[in-house]
């Protein structure tokens, strides 16, 4: 889809010209006062304004910056002049131009110009997006599991195909880097990606947000703003949480994904779009419309290629592939030394079902990380522990208890086997840690001998029992 270039010049011939010129990359349009020009901005907007210094009657095109900044403050202007100074390039882009260039550059230079303009504003536009968490600590899709390389040959697959795609998952599987990859392994992979979490934005601004508005459209609506879908342009827009929809907005998304095109809120003009839609969401849209929630015709529109995330308890395989990038990432993080989980922990994480999948791993792991700044390897706490299923931590309760007695001698029992597990689980580390020396022990614990050779006695006697 061509871009639409707005020239800001009072000389006909100029503008004739130059229309020619550029009619092979670009469509263009023209006005010959700021007043033209403003009102051209409101009805067509533009991707970008070549703006003339001088204009009719006394007009300065400096002035006119600060009028069209107003209306959209992200609009890439170039200014063109036969009166090209120093002095002036500095106060237009002062002012906000993205570059100034004369009216005897070569056709070919101006192409360059304009083009990198407008993708210097694709860059401020996706520069917006959501959740960059995911693209910072996950950049890569890690698994070498089957159910994982069925994955990554889909997003292959998908990755330039141009139609509608709806990618479901649990919580946490990682539907977002899935997209971003798709997007990167795309031939929109240079223009922006943008991020929308339908069930964070409240149901009276989601309109505004995926569709901009005009200055004065509502109250607080001081400026026009652009929204999601402007701000994607040509690239890809992913609508996380799609179930989340209220109906009006379903009505309006349909609208746009049958006819590529909407209105921002209180406008009038139709404004084109070319990104790409991704739709993720974590429930059966299937039943949210046969209970009459979600809208059929917007399902089947939205469901052209699907894809489904696999949870963390169906990949198990790749866990410890999972475990040793996360050490490695949250170590970065907290800036430590990268360190190893101890092996009786790895076998803890294959057991346990991670009900928060990807994102549950990463956090349990970053605190893992952080608590462990102090020793040779990583060790979990009691909690982490006893969560990841660990039987020599969990109790047992006394079926036999009948009154509020039992209860209480129950739990001061339960209380003691605890602290003994937490006493177990201490000597045993610092054992290994300073090679069975007590003597070393107890000068770096600050205790005499005695008390540590009490301490692992009662330790031996318990393991005994």
């Amino acid at each position: 889809m061509k871009k639409l270039i707005l020239i800001i010049d009072d000389d006909p011939n100029y503008t004739s010209d130059i229309k020619l010129l550029l009619k092979k990359s670009f469509n263009t349009i023209s006005a010959e006062t700021i007043r033209e020009a403003m009102a051209l901005i409101q009805s067509e907007s533009p991707n970008l304004i070549l703006l003339d210094l001088m204009l009719r009657n006394g007009e300065s095109g400096l002035s006119a910056i600060d009028l069209i900044k107003m209306e959209d403050e992200n609009m890439p202007i170039i200014m063109v002049t036969d009166y090209s100074s120093v002095e002036t390039a500095i106060k237009a882009i002062k002012k906000g131009a993205y570059n100034y260039v004369s009216k005897t550059s070569k056709i070919a230079d101006l192409v360059i110009q304009i083009n990198k303009a407008i993708e210097h504003r694709g860059m401020v536009l996706g520069a917006t997006a959501l959740n960059e968490y995911v693209d910072r600590d996950f950049k890569d899709i890690i698994g070498e599991s089957q159910i994982m390389k069925m994955l990554k040959e889909q997003i292959k697959l998908f990755a330039d195909n141009n139609s509608t795609l709806l990618i479901y998952g649990e919580s946490g599987t990682g539907k977002e880097l899935v997209t971003r990859h798709i997007h990167k392994q795309s031939s929109r992979a240079d223009k922006p990606f943008i991020a929308v979490n339908c069930a964070a934005i409240p149901k009276d601004l989601l309109e505004s947000e995926l569709f901009g508005h005009e200055k004065g459209a509502f109250t607080g609506a001081h400026s026009r703003k652009l929204g999601k879908f402007e701000q994607a342009s040509d690239g890809t827009l992913f609508l996380d949480e799609i179930g989340e929809l209220d109906q009006k907005a379903q009505v309006t998304l349909l609208r746009v994904l049958q006819e590529k095109e909407f209105n921002r809120v209180g406008g009038s003009s139709l404004i084109k779009t070319d990104a790409r839609i991704i739709a993720a969401t974590n429930r059966k849209l299937e039943d949210l419309v046969r209970s009459g929630v979600f809208r059929e015709d917007l399902y089947y529109r939205l469901e052209i290629l699907k894809i489904d995330v696999p949870p963390l308890r169906e990949r198990k395989n790749d866990i410890p592939m999972l475990v040793k990038h996360f050490v490695k990432v949250a170590s970065q993080e907290a800036k430590v030394p990268i360190k190893n989980f101890a092996e009786e922990s790895l076998d803890l994480f294959t057991e346990y079902d991670w009900p928060g999948n990807i994102r549950e791993l990463y956090n349990f792991i970053m605190r893992a990380v952080v608590m462990s700044q102090f020793s040779d390897e990583i060790l979990l706490n009691i909690p982490d522990r006893q969560k990841l299923g660990d039987s020599n931590f969990l109790y047992s309760a006394d079926t036999s208890m009948e009154s509020w007695q039992d209860m209480i001698d129950e739990r001061k029992k339960a209380a003691d086997k605890a602290s003994r597990q937490v006493e177990k689980y201490f000597i045993n580390e610092i054992l290994k840690k300073y090679n069975n020396n007590i003597t070393f022990a107890s000068n770096r614990l600050g205790i005499d001998r005695t008390t540590l050779h009490k301490t692992i006695k009662r330790v031996k006697d318990d393991n005994k029992q």
